[in-house]
């Protein structure tokens, strides 16, 4: 049976290709080249209607500060214009290594471009400040929508580089449109600021200082400006007597993460329990030092890596390299001419141990998402054919009414065995994506599955009367004599048996 059903979802990305997160919804206008088209396109494009994926996002999280629990502070710099003045901050943080955090302003990107590449050669965390610098919280939402996006969409596609999820509205005007629209974009943070630098007034070098140093606490955001003209020269006090206090120097995602391994990961869930495991012991990785993406969909590709590193049937060996059972899977090759386990390795070998198969003979579709329902089948393929349990713990008893029939008893098995769950409401939902944080769930329930043990063969105890009997007795009787011969025969004598009855309890 294919391992997808009747439906076949849409491709995907994945997780190895540039380590990476999936593109973030209602990007198809990357390659739009200037600022005025790509607000018209999309103007027209949405204006009849708001993004579908609004509806269906949580609004972006409105953050002034991180936590104060820790002696952190992120130091934030808008308008990447002016390229002398902007240059020059960039180049005193990479003297100091600070590790800063850029929004940058979609037009400006494009339009200055040696700020562009400097703020990706040193390596600093982007967020985005809008496509033309406009008053966000004034807009209707086509443009809105516009609007957001338009900074890191810019970057990316000129540097290659990824962007954070964060979203700084220009003059921090933000409102519930804004809020929604960043979530329908893929932010997960509207980031304004506790501490201004004040730089953009004009004011000397000396006065920033001191009015930053004067406002630094625990989990400080400090709104600077590249592009200022006195920033630059502001700088090295700010950095040393922070350092001097021993405040960290964090970007904003490290910020917000508060001591947690990644930002977006809430690490007292059972699911974010299973993602700490589940990367700790090398099963799965993030998409960077910092992101996880709990909530992203995970490819088939992704699937048979994980479940092949769980099961322990990973060898270094690339035993069908010269001979790939998929046409669409080929061996990838690094620049010394390395071959890469991934794909490859890790779907031939999910497919050889019994716990993924093709769409088709040849076709494995590695990019496309995988489904609940889907990631229930080789759960279940990986119990019996790992754990060595048997195809049924007893009758279909259709626990979920939306499973579909041919997945009706592997769901019933993997929930008997508690590595999955339904809904409140009684359902299953078998057709939406298996999510990161819900693979990682099931996996490490996968792991603490013990090998199966037949059960004990159980024997009906009864009473049973065993009659005990004494062998017959047997006498010699002499006959009388024939009158003919004298010749004297014995005759057996059977005297009726002594009986005792002795009662037995069978073991």
């Amino acid at each position: 049976m294919d391992l997808s059903g009747p439906l076949a979802p849409a491709a995907g990305a994945t997780e190895e290709a540039a380590s990476r997160r999936p593109a973030r919804p209602g990007r198809s206008w990357l390659r739009v080249v200037g600022a005025s088209l790509v607000v018209g396109v999309l103007a027209v494009s949405i204006a009849s209607a708001r993004v579908d994926a609004a509806e269906a996002s949580r609004p972006a999280a409105v953050v002034t500060h991180g936590p104060s629990n820790l002696p952190r502070i992120a130091l934030t710099f808008d308008d990447n214009f002016y390229p002398s003045r902007s240059l020059a901050t960039i180049a005193v943080l990479e003297a100091y290594d600070v590790p800063a955090t850029m929004f940058v302003v979609g037009n400006y990107v494009t339009g200055y471009q040696d700020i562009t590449q400097a703020i990706a050669s040193g390596g600093f965390e982007v967020g985005d400040h809008s496509m033309t610098h406009a008053s966000l919280d004034a807009l209707p939402w086509a443009s809105l929508v516009a609007e957001v996006g338009g900074g890191t969409t810019f970057f990316e596609e000129m540097t290659g580089k990824a962007a954070a999820p964060l979203l700084r509205p220009p003059f921090g005007h933000v409102n519930g449109a804004v809020t929604e629209a960043a979530g329908a974009r893929g932010f997960e943070f509207v980031v304004l600021w506790d501490v201004d630098s004040s730089d953009w007034k004009g004011l000397s070098a000396e006065t920033i200082r001191n009015h930053v140093l004067r406002e630094a606490h625990n989990g400080a955001i400090v709104l600077m400006h590249m592009s200022a003209p006195h920033t630059a020269e502001a700088l090295p006090g700010i950095i040393t007597e922070l350092r001097r206090r021993g405040y960290e120097l964090v970007t904003v995602s490290k910020l917000l993460e508060g001591g947690r391994r990644f930002r977006d990961v809430v690490e007292g869930t059972a699911s974010g329990q299973a993602v700490l495991r589940m990367v700790n012991d090398r099963f799965m990785s993030g998409y960077s030092q910092d992101a996880f993406g709990p909530a992203d969909h995970m490819t088939r590709a992704q699937l048979a890596k994980v479940a092949v590193l769980v099961a322990d049937v990973h060898t270094p060996e690339l035993e069908t390299r010269g001979s790939p059972t998929f046409s669409d899977v080929p061996l990838l090759f690094d620049s010394k001419g390395i071959a890469f386990s991934y794909p490859f390795d890790y779907v031939e070998e999910s497919v050889a141990a019994g716990m993924l198969s093709g769409r088709t003979s040849t076709v494995f579709d590695p990019n496309a998402p995988v489904t609940r329902v889907q990631i229930a089948q080789v759960l279940a393929r990986m119990a019996r054919e790992i754990k060595g349990y048997p195809m049924a713990l007893g009758p279909v008893a259709g626990l979920y009414p939306d499973a579909p029939d041919y997945a009706a008893a592997d769901l019933d098995f993997v929930a008997g065995l508690g590595l999955v769950q339904g809904y409140s409401n009684g359902l299953f939902d078998p057709w939406s994506s298996a999510q990161r944080a819900h693979v990682a769930l099931v996996m490490t329930r996968f792991l603490d599955l013990p090998p199966y043990q037949a059960p004990p063969i159980t024997t009906t105890t009864t009473a049973m009367s065993t009659t005990s009997t004494t062998l017959p007795t047997i006498t010699s009787t002499t006959l009388p004599a024939p009158t003919s011969s004298t010749t004297t025969t014995t005759e057996p004598k059977i005297v009726p048996p002594t009986t005792t009855t002795t009662t037995v309890v069978a073991g």
